[in-house]
Formats: C-alpha cells, sequence, structure tokens
C-alpha cells in the first residue's frame, strides 16, 4: 500500500517533466571532442522508432493504442555488439542471490526485489564497491544510449543493472520504485525473444478470484532492441515477464523457451540519492 501511495504521488509530480522528452532524438551529453559529438549525431540519425508488436487483452483500456511514453527501437545494436556485450558480462561475476535470474551491476548497486530481505540493500559506501565500474561498459554503448534524448542530465545514467533469464525465468510484475529510480527506464534485449507484459499500476493481471481480467498488453522484445518507458508508461504501469513457455513472434509464429532458451537484458536508469 505505501508503494502505491508514492507511486500515485510521483505519478502526478513527474509524469509532465518526463513525457516533455519523449520526442527529443538528439540531448547534452558528458562526452568531449568532436569525433564523440560526431558519434553521437550519427547514432541519433540512424534509430528507426517503430510501434513494437504487441497483443492486447480484451479489457486494455487504451483501445490498441500504447501507453505513452513508450518507445521501442528493433536492431538498436547489431549482431557482433551484441556478441561483444555478452562476452563482456561473461568475464563478470553473475549474483545469483534472487531465484529467479541472476544479476550484475556497473555503478551502483540495488536490488529491487519483493523479497524481505534488508541484507539485500547494499550500504551507500558499498554501493559503488560491489558494482563493476561504468568505464567497464563500451563507450559506444553508453553514447548510443545518450543519444536517444532520454536521459538528458549530463550523468544521469548512474547505473545499468544486467540481467540473465534461464529456461522459463521471469520478472514478477512491478513498477521502478519511484522514491529509488529516476523517470526514465531503458532497457536493452539480447540473445533470446520475450514478451513484457503491461498492466495498469492500479489493477492487478489477475483479480482476486484468480481470473485473468485482460486489462494488460503484451510488447515484444526482440534481440538487439531498445525499450524505454517514460511519463504515463514508466510511473503507471506495471511491468513484467510471465513464466511462459510461448513467446508470440511479430510475423504470427510462436517460439519456445526451451531448457537451453538464454535473454539477457540491460537497464540503464538513475538511482536517486533518496532511495
Amino acid at each position: 500500500m505505501l508503494c502505491e501511495i508514492r507511486l500515485r504521488r510521483w505519478s502526478r509530480q513527474r509524469r509532465g517533466i518526463a513525457a516533455a522528452a519523449v520526442g527529443t532524438l538528439v540531448a547534452a551529453t558528458p562526452l568531449r571532442g568532436s569525433s564523440a559529438l560526431a558519434a553521437v549525431a550519427k547514432s541519433a540519425t540512424s534509430f528507426q522508432w517503430t510501434q513494437p508488436s504487441a497483443v492486447y487483452g480484451h479489457r486494455f483500456k487504451l483501445n490498441g493504442r500504447l501507453p505513452e511514453g513508450l518507445r521501442y527501437c528493433p536492431e538498436f545494436i547489431t549482431e557482433s555488439e551484441e556478441k561483444e556485450l555478452d562476452e563482456l558480462l561473461s568475464s563478470g561475476p553473475w549474483l545469483r542471490h534472487i531465484k529467479s535470474r541472476a544479476q550484475q551491476f556497473f555503478g551502483l548497486v540495488y536490488y529491487q526485489t519483493t523479497q524481505e530481505l534488508p541484507a539485500l540493500q547494499p550500504s551507500e559506501t558499498s554501493a559503488e564497491r560491489e558494482a563493476r565500474p561504468m568505464e567497464e561498459l563500451p563507450t559506444w554503448l553508453m553514447q548510443r544510449v545518450l543519444a536517444t534524448g532520454a536521459f538528458p542530465r549530463e550523468g544521469e545514467i548512474n547505473q545499468v543493472a544486467a540481467n540473465e533469464y534461464l529456461e522459463r525465468a521471469g520478472i514478477s510484475s512491478h513498477v521502478e520504485e519511484p522514491t529509488a529510480f529516476g523517470a526514465n527506464l531503458g532497457t536493452l534485449s539480447m540473445l533470446s525473444p520475450v514478451q513484457m507484459t503491461l498492466t495498469p499500476a492500479e489493477e492487478d493481471l489477475h483479480g482476486r478470484d484468480g481470473l485473468d481480467h485482460g486489462n494488460w498488453v503484451k510488447i515484444l522484445l526482440e534481440p538487439r532492441s531498445l525499450l524505454l518507458l517514460q511519463g504515463e508508461s514508466r510511473y503507471e504501469y506495471r511491468h513484467g515477464i510471465r513464466r511462459s513457455k510461448l513467446v508470440q513472434l511479430a510475423d504470427g509464429k510462436v517460439f519456445r523457451r526451451e531448457e537451453d532458451y538464454r535473454r539477457v537484458s540491460l537497464t540503464f536508469r538513475e538511482l536517486l540519492q533518496s532511495r
């Protein structure tokens, strides 16, 4: 209940600010030098924001429209860049304190989890010590994410969280805690497809009777794609990944999550001092 109260309050305060950045492609960045700025400009012109493949529940209130502030870019990275990032993550330790998935952090450490384990949250001094340095991430990756304009303030991205999903692993439906995380979220998907379910924050995917009441939309996250959540989509909708074995693809075919299924994601966000 406390989280829901915080959510409604922060939703009113933040929605206008976050939504204002949605249409921006290039923002001020901390990069220096003409070559770095040229790289950003080149990346920005190559972005192709598209409507993601979506499946709508029969009661979804937006009637075929996606929540405001949601943007999707397929092929945000190349296959070779995807391989480079996977090799980078393979060189570091995966933390397996959460049963559903393994994690790595760059920048600062913070676990958003429903598990009542205070020990999971590091102290302010150890949060940075326990994470990998942001500098270990490829320069081209951070430049390209900044070029989307979704993170307009210098140094806004101070945490990149890597998650590894095996077989039918998922993540419970949630809203990033407004007092812990900033207004802008970006998720880069790699290796395998999955569907992310968005549900209005005030409504559970299933009612108390356990039945599916249909007020949801499932977004297909393809390998190498970038999903941005700002404004309405960030504050007023829960997002999660169900433990479904089947993934409906854009061409109508069905992808099966078998025993060898593996998906890795990188989430870019600002960890607030008020956490």
